[in-house]
């Protein structure tokens, strides 16, 4: 299993790089984000109407941080949520090569996914156009070492490439380590 963190700003490209890589990718892919569940609740317990305006995402943010502090909620629903997935895979070779994007903007949460998962990717996406939300998440998305930084600024078309190219560089890494 290949445990990718993505991140960016909002806005930066991320779900449509997943997109891309998953559908030039052999093997299965999933793309979940550690605010999924916050969203969810703020849906149906705050009366969010899904739009993602500043305030919103401020929301969200704060929501998160809050969950986090009590009991690394949305650390513990993402990695609950991958070892489920992969009780329900059969074949070794599927297991072996499945790919999990997990969209996570804090710094310190990243950290807790590389200590988990010693083999994670860290990527970031930027895109120079793209005006930051006044949120802690979207403010510290730079205050990491990633391991990529791919840059959105050209066309649809430059980040399927890179899409496509970084599938075969992580192949290419993951069969140097194999041997």
């Amino acid at each position: 299993m290949r445990i990718i963190i993505i991140n960016g700003s909002a806005r930066s490209g991320k779900d449509k790089f997943t997109n891309f890589f998953k559908k030039h990718y052999d093997y299965e892919t999933v793309n979940w984000s550690t605010v999924d569940k916050v969203k969810e609740i703020a849906k149906r317990n705050f009366n969010w109407d899904g739009k993602k305006t500043d305030d919103a995402r401020l929301f969200l943010s704060e929501l998160k941080r809050i969950w986090n502090d009590l009991n690394d909620g949305p650390f513990e629903y993402i990695t609950n949520k991958i070892s489920k997935h992969q009780l329900k895979i059969d074949n070794y070779i599927d297991r072996e090569n499945m790919v999990y994007f997990i969209h996570c903007r804090e710094p310190e949460e990243i950290q807790k996914f590389i200590d988990k998962y010693k083999n994670c990717i860290t990527i970031l996406l930027k895109r120079d156009d793209r005006r930051v939300p006044n949120n802690n998440s979207d403010k510290n998305v730079n205050n990491f070492d990633y391991d990529y930084i791919i840059d959105n600024n050209g066309i649809e078309n430059d980040l399927k490439n890179e899409a496509i190219s970084f599938i075969n560089k992580i192949n290419k890494d993951y069969e140097q380590i194999s041997i």
